[in-house]
């Protein structure tokens, strides 16, 4: 006797079935699409005993004629696709033509319809996906397909479900979903003989605040952006509102619900410690783009998809999520006491951060140093010192009144500070913010670095003696991989022999004599990031930020900290580090007053 055999199709239907109809939520969702597809703009769904005992959606779509209706129920049977070519542009929720098929083989099935051009209905009944009746009634356009006693046949799977409340949530969840994809159709729900809501048409914002609630639309904000082919737009939570956990995270492709982890991270990647550790946030996006850039069908409910190019989905979400919270209304003001044309010794420090102006001044020896030494206990740092002697009679003079002048005369609260070499310290209209200077600089170089590669290049400086580098056999040939970008970030680079080249220019940014350094450490951050990181592009622009910007302990002149903080706040995201440290801290004075026990 043969071992091996061919499984009868009742068998083959009910192994389908399992993959298809995971529980009563997956019923309904095949059967709300094939209501859309049909084009209907209205949907009842009644649902009994979490579905177990009754599911049925009545739609006003275009409906099917009699032969459709019988045929309908055979496996691969289908009106979305003809050909393989169609697969590769499927527009439609459906195209496989099983799930009518496996619904029907784990329960008994009536299906009613009407077309516009029939004068009389058709319904079909089906048991254990056998057709036992087919007969001829009046009914209204649209189709009415009724599921009762779900896996009645499949003990173990009927089984494996949860209490009723549990799969009646699963439902409404389905529900939700196609609510907020559809906000042109009207969706009606009843459980057990009471309705639980009426979603009447409306816009999207509106739609919105119905499903998800208009406490938390108000803690979204918008996006809208078009580039690579792809259209985003939707909405997402602000850093200052977020969950403990998943599960208010919505995507939808094309109007499908989806589930793609690209997508997922290159979100979360974009609010980076923005928000609190472990917290995610909420957001509703909408991915417009072409059927063959994605591929549905790679998993049985097509709920997960697959595009052809996901370091560019990768870079399409991170960038557009990023733009969209970069907003003026996001971004601390540092503030400064207006200037006083009587008084020559209080200068106006005033730096609106949302554009690039004139960078601050500080008063000609007003005795607070970079480092953070200020002029209360009157002595001087030794550069000061060195700078007196260095300077003519007229200025000593200058000098020496302005540093035995009253405390009062000079406006602490007008200047910036430097903390020990590491962080820069202002004044804000809520209290103190506090800016860490290595991390912004890299936020800097990092958005500079991406524009380079875009449209930009970074201009170069000369080296006037050409640095000879060599490598080890993997560093020379990650080094060989990112060369095209790494000359558009100002390096000039050649090569000399099989693991040496020879650095003939440096980025106008970086400190000449770090020249092997920086692009050893490069290479070394490099290979971390390229575990994480989807984007070569991307990976290269952290690598280069971070080991290129100013370092935690590197001395600034007020000059430098006010370039910095201009800089900083002209960058499209001056929240987080590209690795996702945050750069400002901000102390309110309500917290402040609270540790000096005020309130």
């Amino acid at each position: 006797m043969p071992t091996i055999k061919i499984l009868s199709e009742n068998v083959a239907n009910k192994i389908a079935a399992g993959e298809v109809v995971e529980r009563p939520a997956s019923v309904v969702k095949e059967l709300i699409e094939n209501s859309i597809d049909a084009g209907s703009d209205e949907i009842v769904i009644t649902v009994k005993s979490g579905g177990k005992g009754l599911i049925q959606v009545i739609d006003n779509g275009c409906g099917m004629n009699s032969d459709d209706a019988v045929l309908c129920f055979e496996r691969h049977a289908t009106s979305k696709i003809s050909s393989w070519e169609d697969l590769q542009r499927v527009r439609s929720f459906g195209f496989r033509g099983e799930a009518l098929a496996s619904i029907s083989s784990v329960s008994d099935v009536e299906l009613k319809t009407k077309t516009t051009i029939e004068e009389v209905g058709t319904i079909v009944r089906m048991h254990a996906g056998n057709i036992s009746e087919v007969t001829k009634e009046a009914s209204l356009q649209g189709t009415t397909m009724t599921v009762k006693n779900l896996f009645y046949n499949v003990p173990a799977r009927r089984n494996f479900l949860k209490t009723n409340n549990t799969e009646f949530r699963h439902i409404t969840s389905v529900i939700k979903k196609f609510a907020m994809a559809y906000p042109a159709v009207e969706f009606t729900l009843f459980h057990e003989d009471e309705k639980i809501f009426q979603l009447r048409k409306a816009d999207l914002p509106a739609r919105l605040e119905k499903v998800i609630g208009k406490d938390i639309m108000s803690y979204t904000l918008t996006l809208d952006v078009e580039q690579f082919g792809t259209h985003v737009k939707g909405y997402l939570s602000k850093p200052s509102f977020s969950y403990k956990t998943k599960g208010e995270q919505y995507l939808f492709l094309n109007g499908r619900p989806i589930v793609n982890r690209t997508v997922n991270f290159a979100v979360f990647s974009a609010y980076g410690h923005s928000i609190p550790k472990g917290d995610k946030p909420f957001f509703v996006l909408f991915l417009e783009s072409k059927p063959e850039d994605f591929d549905v069908n790679v998993h049985p409910a097509k709920a997960e998809v697959k595009f052809k190019d996901e370091q560019l989905l990768y870079r399409t979400m991170f960038h557009a999520v990023r733009d969209s919270m970069s907003t003026d209304s996001m971004i601390p003001s540092l503030t400064r006491p207006p200037v006083n044309e009587s008084d020559p010794e209080k200068t106006n420090l005033s730096l609106d951060l949302h554009t690039q102006k004139e960078s601050l001044r500080m008063p000609l020896g007003s005795g607070m140093q970079s480092s953070g030494q200020g002029s209360d206990s009157g002595t001087q740092s030794e550069d000061d010192v060195a700078r007196f002697f260095e300077t003519p009679e007229e200025e000593k003079r200058a000098i020496q009144t302005q540093l035995t002048q009253p405390k009062q005369a000079v406006n602490l609260s007008s200047l910036v500070w430097q903390l020990h070499n590491r962080y820069i310290i202002s004044q804000i209209k809520s209290g103190l913010a506090i800016i860490d200077q290595h991390v912004a600089h890299e936020r800097i170089l990092y958005e500079r670095a991406l524009d380079a590669f875009e449209k930009n290049p970074i201009f170069s400086q000369q080296l006037l003696f050409p640095q000879t580098l060599e490598f080890s056999a993997e560093d020379f040939s990650i080094l060989e991989e990112f060369l095209p970008l790494v000359e558009r970030l100002g390096f000039v680079i050649k090569k000399f022999g099989k693991r040496t080249v020879v650095v003939e220019a440096v980025p106008a940014d970086v400190r000449l004599g770090n020249e092997q350094k920086i692009l050893t450490e490069m290479i070394n951050e490099y290979k971390i990031n390229s575990y994480n990181d989807l984007d070569p592009r991307d990976n290269l622009a952290k690598s280069f930020s971070c080991k290129s910007a100013i370092k935690s302990g590197d001395p600034l002149t007020v000059d430098e900290m006010n370039s910095l903080i201009d800089q900083l706040f002209a960058c499209k995201f001056p929240y987080v580090c590209p690795h996702g440290r945050p750069i400002i801290i901000q102390l309110s004075l309500e917290e402040l007053d609270k540790r000096f026990m005020r309130i």
